[in-house]
């Protein structure tokens, strides 16, 4: 006769074992997993950083297994991040706050780098100063950043949006217009003006295609998915410290990683064009490792609310989404006390 009790015994101890075998290689298998570093080929400045992680021995001083995985910009990212394709992104405020207002566990866990948008127009163009951009025509990538910065600054500068004409063209399409054009017009194709992000701004001015008018500021920051924060937290703390390793090697030697940026990300420009994109970014010009900043200051985090309600404005967030609920720099605080990255630095090749 089987005894009821040493059956049921057996099954629940059988149920344990299973649920301890699952987690352990569930935990296993997440270790074991190389990070899926998400980040944008084409994009400045952070370009340069992954060349930094890529290609030095950062990785190893750091015990880093990282896997880049490359894409053209925010958006494919974004829908990468969800699909769980990648577990830490290096992507810009309104990208992040679009990710974060998903509510599917991600974190801004530093920043990265500081970036320009930029408002410009033909060289020839009478168009001098912000004020000559009242009852023009302005086009540019709309619901991105260039959009938000470029009219804020019209706006700071007494300019409304009711007195622009506003339209849509991506970047690309901005190139293709730009170079086609006569080097005398005054105008590109009935436009008065165009909005957008860097490189390509620096680039066209640098090539006297197009003079820059104003420029403004987009903080860029380094997200990290739940799994990196509550399982992987010491795995994300490496990364953070090989993170800061390449910014001091960047800031060391900006034509070095900017040679492989250009070649990797298949752009035809002159160095000198980098200094440009990089002169609103204070860690480039760092005179010592000590003098970086990751941290998110004040100034910062109101920076990323604006594109949260520039983003409520349009839809694209919910009304009551708050992203300062979604920030997290405890890993990069500890990382910053332990100074470990002052003990690596030096063996960095």
């Amino acid at each position: 006769m089987i005894n009821r009790y040493a059956l049921v015994r057996a099954f629940v101890l059988f149920g344990l074992a299973t649920v301890f075998l699952f987690s352990s290689a569930s935990a296993f298998h997440a270790k074991d997993r190389k990070i899926r570093i998400g980040w944008q080929i084409p994009w400045a400045i952070q370009g340069q950083l992954v060349q930094a992680l890529k290609h030095t021995n950062i990785h190893e001083l750091v015990n880093l297994q990282a896997e880049f995985v490359g894409f053209s910009y925010g958006g494919p990212l974004n829908r990468a991040a969800l699909a769980d394709e990648v577990d830490i992104l290096l992507t810009a405020d309104q990208p992040a706050a679009v990710l974060l207002s998903k509510g599917k566990g991600f974190k801004i866990v530093s920043r990265m780098m500081y970036n320009r948008v930029c408002l410009y127009v033909p060289p020839k163009s009478p168009i001098t100063d912000l004020g000559g951009f009242a009852g023009t025509r302005l086009m540019g990538p709309i619901g991105a950043a260039a959009e938000r910065v470029a009219m804020s600054t019209l706006e700071t500068a007494g300019i409304s949006a009711a007195k622009l004409q506003i339209g849509q063209l991506d970047m690309s399409q901005q190139n293709s217009v730009i170079r086609s054009a006569d080097a005398q017009v005054v105008r590109w194709a009935g436009v008065d003006g165009f909005f957008g992000f860097d490189p390509l701004p620096a680039i066209w001015q640098g090539e006297k295609l197009a003079r820059i008018v104003s420029c403004g500021k987009v903080v860029s920051v380094v997200v990290a998915s739940d799994e990196m924060l509550m399982k992987r937290r010491d795995e994300l703390e490496d990364f953070l410290t090989g993170f800061v390793l390449a910014w001091d090697q960047f800031r060391q030697d900006h034509a070095r990683f900017g040679r492989l940026f250009l070649d990797e990300a298949s752009i035809d420009a002159p160095l000198r064009v980098l200094d440009d994109v990089a002169s609103i970014e204070p860690n480039y010009v760092a005179p010592s490792i000590d003098a970086l900043s990751l941290t998110l200051s004040e100034e910062d985090v109101l920076v990323i609310e604006e594109a949260q309600d520039f983003l409520a404005k349009k839809g694209i967030v919910p009304a009551g989404f708050k992203v300062r609920d979604w920030i997290d720099t405890g890993a990069l605080e500890r990382v910053l006390e332990q100074a470990r990255f002052k003990e690596l630095a030096g063996k960095v090749q």
